[in-house]
């Protein structure tokens, strides 16, 4: 039989990609912020630092005070920041690493995930061992990807190993001893095992208009040209409500980008205005079109009915 080059080629492609898809790569980072960059209330100030204490006080804890004995499971300082878009969440993650002197690992589900049954699941078992013999903090940024309800209907190969990655973490976590912080935009999705996983569940609220002054101060920095007076300008624009600190960085840099280009020596608070009002436009014409489509069945003379009156489908006007 005449060999076939081509699919000889083809077949030792497929287990390179396969080889390498298997080779989980575990890069760590020195985290970008410290808490002097991330503006946030007292209430959640707080929260953080109680959890940082628990990072703190574990060998008091678990050791001299003998809780080792008891808990034999689940010391791991496991943090999950929830909340809208841009409320600082992230940056909060890399404060976190920052003031306790460690690296981050930073995982996104795309990362980990693998087109081979059972192949995501032992990425997170060496994620894990890896993360943790570096002493470093496992941060799953957009956790609700990999944190999202369980497949009760199972009906392939797929939603079997999505199970099984659910479960697979849901034991990670028991076991490890490190820190693993999650943050994501959409907590609702969260399957509730992971709930009582989690060691604290932090909210980060849209910023209040003492917040938002304190962020605009942040970004609007003295060496920034502006054409009339600083504090002026800080406070006319701390005035504008549902704006977030991601929203803020934002109109500051584009305005700053758009003088220098033009040439111009200052930057006028109208047009810091203006790219910020871009920025929310944006952001709304993204939000409404986050929606759910359902379906449901129905019968022939169901349909048949509609489309002659010219009614709806499933919420979709059927046109004649």
């Amino acid at each position: 039989m005449p060999i076939n080059h081509e699919q000889r080629l083809n077949d030792t492609n497929a287990n390179v990609r396969k080889q390498k898809k298997e080779e989980l790569t575990i890069s760590e980072s020195e985290p970008l912020y410290s808490f002097e960059d991330v503006i946030l209330d007292d209430e959640t100030k707080s929260k953080i630092k109680y959890i940082i204490s628990i990072e703190e006080n574990k060998n008091l804890i678990y050791g001299t005070w003998g809780l080792e004995k008891v808990f034999k499971t689940n010391k791991n300082v496991s943090v999950n920041l929830y909340g809208s878009s841009g409320t600082g969440k992230t940056m909060t993650a890399h404060a976190i690493a920052n003031y306790l002197g460690r690296k981050l690992v930073i995982v996104n589900y795309a990362d980990i995930e693998s087109k081979y049954v059972g192949e995501t699941s032992k990425n997170l078992v060496e994620l894990f061992r890896k993360t943790e013999e570096a002493n470093a903090i496992l941060f799953f940024d957009e956790a609700d990807a990999l944190l999202s309800k369980r497949v009760t209907s199972m009906n392939n190969a797929t939603d079997v190993s999505v199970n099984q990655t659910r479960s697979v973490l849901l034991q990670l976590l028991d076991r490890h001893k490190g820190i693993v912080l999650f943050t994501t935009n959409f907590i609702q999705n969260y399957d509730t095992a992971f709930y009582r996983r989690i060691t604290s569940h932090i909210q980060f609220k849209m910023p209040n208009k003492e917040m938002r002054k304190s962020i605009w101060k942040h970004y609007l920095v003295p060496e920034l040209p502006i054409e009339t007076a600083r504090e002026s300008v800080i406070e006319k624009l701390s005035e504008i409500e549902d704006v977030s600190g991601s929203d803020i960085s934002m109109a500051v840099f584009k305005a700053a980008v758009q003088t220098a280009y033009l040439k111009e020596e200052r930057i006028g608070a109208d047009r810091i205005k203006k790219a910020l009002e871009e920025a929310l436009f944006l952001k709304k014409i993204q939000e409404d079109n986050q929606y759910t489509v359902t379906t449901r069945r129905v019968s022939e003379e169901y349909v048949k009915e509609k489309i002659g009156k010219g009614g709806a489908l499933n919420g979709a006007v059927a046109k004649g």
